[in-house]
């Protein structure tokens, strides 16, 4: 099971990220001390040179420039400030190019992460799954992460070192101010707390908003074909419509509530400036504390409302981060598919291996039992057919047989091998299973009989022919380049399946199975389709389910498979002897 993603995993990410890490808490540290002195030089003029009392600021001015003139020292403090601030914006434009960094390499590995566990998902929980969903995960919630990440990297340490140095200042300007300035703030976090939370809630009601809406749009537009054909389009665009206004009213509400809790927030900072500002009149009136302090001070209570907003906010988002950690957790907490050794490998070296199912039990997740003591065997290069009424448990076979789920009883080999020593990634490379219902990306036909690899065009008109689609491909405006649509849409249903075969052939497999693949094209065709496949088939383990007599008819063995359970084994002329078969309008059927 995958570790949850935390705050505290996060956190350690970000620390992993060592030579950027550094960078950023040294450039934080470094523009923070040049950025101290400045709120305190400006007014610091106005003691030593408006009101005319000399102190330091003059006496360092005299020392290099030799100058007490008030012009002179007007514009080397001005110099000096305008140099820090100059300083402070490099470092922190610097800061914010490793942080950068930093959030792009999180939020990478976090993808890897989601994608690695997504590659290896057991079947059975992915078909819980909506697409949409994933991608909302995928997409969203890690934007949403990452940029905390980012906040936090930038935010936190500058600010805390901020609101400490300026805190240092103000109690040696005046600490009866500070100590009423440092009891109030408190209050001001606990509040701005409570906020963040409302926030955080709200924001988890929008992200479950559009979840459902990109959910069922997805649904909606995969089965649109379906939807028109049934006249339905005004009863499935209408729940979206439905679902489009909750995404109106969360975003609304999360709109207007986020809005309130920032200007909120912004009230209350101004009311505690608005009061210290009287109170620092009030030091200077009754105090010894001058005016130019008093501004300094008040200056540094202005410059201490960003660091602690920017805390704020960081608690906020925090808050709102919550939903997407929480979502991201479930994903990653979905059960994986065996990940067994490679141990041994029986399809080395060699054309074709035996197969067997040794005393299969199945059921999908907690349900009942839908294969019981199944037992099956071919012999390397043997053909063999799966038989019988439709829901019996021949697919759920095939699908066993590559791996796609794992029975709770029995054993499957090859070449006397169990795949808990072989490894799925091997069996799946050299076991093919060609599916009934053909899948194709919404990309070329090169792409889809290729899926990624490089494969010199003469190999493909090959396997096309082979498969008796290469004439239909070279009419094609584009030939192998033109695009066929989602899931082969612009396809007939004949023409996915015999561009399914290609692909099959292409992968050049050791052992085949076939799901009743070839449904969709009529009885000659499939008939002229095999014997066009008989070279390619030749001394290959073949496994083939179907209905049909002149497909069943090739196989040296026929596997009657009835309510879960193997009834009757044999070669196709002994059970159609045995009553076990009957030919009925050209196909072969278990009575």
């Amino acid at each position: 099971m995958q570790q949850p993603v935390t705050f505290l995993s996060l956190w350690k990410m970000v620390r992993s990220q060592k030579k950027e890490f550094w960078k950023v808490n040294l450039l934080s540290v470094g523009s923070t001390l040049l950025f101290l002195p400045i709120p305190i030089l400006i007014p610091l003029l106005i003691d030593e040179v408006l009101l005319h009392h000399p102190g330091k600021l003059v006496a360092a001015v005299e020392t290099l420039f030799h100058s007490r003139e008030p012009a002179v020292v007007i514009a080397v403090t001005l110099g000096t400030v305008l140099s820090l601030r100059f300083a402070v914006f490099l470092m922190n434009n610097r800061k914010t190019l490793y942080a950068t960094r930093i959030v792009q390499k999180t939020a990478y590995g976090l993808r890897h992460r989601l994608l690695h566990h997504l590659e290896r998902l057991s079947l059975s929980e992915f078909e819980t799954l909506q697409s949409g969903r994933i991608a909302s995960k995928t997409v969203q919630d890690v934007e949403s992460i990452s940029g905390f990440v980012g906040r936090m990297t930038t935010v936190a340490l500058s600010a805390a070192l901020t609101l400490a140095g300026v805190a240092a200042v103000m109690f040696w300007i005046s600490w009866p101010l500070a100590v009423v300035v440092f009891t109030l703030n408190p209050l001001f976090l606990a509040l701005s707390r409570r906020f963040g939370k409302k926030v955080g809630e709200l924001r988890r009601r929008q992200h479950e908003a559009y979840s459902l809406y990109h959910e069922m749009l997805n649904e909606t537009l995969e089965l649109f074909v379906q939807v028109r054909a049934g006249n339905r389009e005004h009863t499935f665009f209408g729940l979206l419509r439905d679902r489009a206004g909750a995404i109106r009213r969360a975003a609304t509400e999360y709109g207007y509530g986020s809005s309130v809790a920032q200007s909120s927030s912004n009230l209350l900072t101004q009311t505690v400036v608005d009061l210290f500002r009287a109170l620092g009149i009030a030091a200077v009136a009754y105090t010894g504390l001058s005016i130019g302090m008093m501004l300094g001070f008040l200056f540094y209570l202005s410059t201490i409302v960003q660091p602690v907003q920017q805390l704020m906010s960081l608690a906020i988002s925090y808050q709102s981060v919550k939903p997407s950690l929480e979502r991201l957790n479930r994903l990653l907490s979905m059960k994986r598919e065996p990940n067994y050794p490679h141990e041994e490998d029986p399809f080395a070296g060699r054309e074709t291996t035996d197969v067997r199912l040794e005393n299969i039990d199945f059921a999908y997740g907690s349900g009942e039992k839908v294969l019981h003591g199944v037992s099956i065997r071919a012999a390397a290069g043997e053909k063999i057919a799966l038989v019988g009424p439709s829901g019996g448990g021949k697919t759920t076979i095939a699908q066993l047989m590559v791996g796609f789920y794992t029975p709770q009883k029995g054993e499957i080999l090859y070449g006397g091998v169990p795949v808990e020593k072989i490894g799925l990634p091997v069996v799946r490379e050299n076991v093919a299973l060609m599916l009934q219902q053909s899948l194709f990306f919404n990309d070329t036909v090169r792409m889809n009989l290729t899926l990624g690899r490089t494969v010199d065009e003469k190999r493909l008109f090959e396997a096309l022919r082979m498969a008796q689609i290469d004439g239909f491909v070279r009419s094609l405006e584009n030939g192998l380049d033109t695009r066929i649509g989602k899931n082969g849409i612009r396809l007939s249903g004949g023409q996915r399946q015999r561009l399914a075969v290609a692909r099959l052939i292409l992968g050049d497999p050791k052992i085949v199975i076939f799901d009743e693949a070839t449904s969709a094209l009529d009885g000659e065709t499939e008939y002229r389709l095999y014997d066009t496949l008989a070279p390619f088939l030749k001394n290959r383990t073949t496994v083939i389910v179907a209905h049909r007599e002149t497909t069943i008819r090739q196989a040296d063995r026929i596997y009657v498979v009835e309510n879960g359970r193997v009834t009757a084994e044999g070669r196709y002329e002994a059970l159609l002897a045995e009553g076990v078969l009957r030919t009925d309008g050209g196909k072969g059927t278990a009575t």
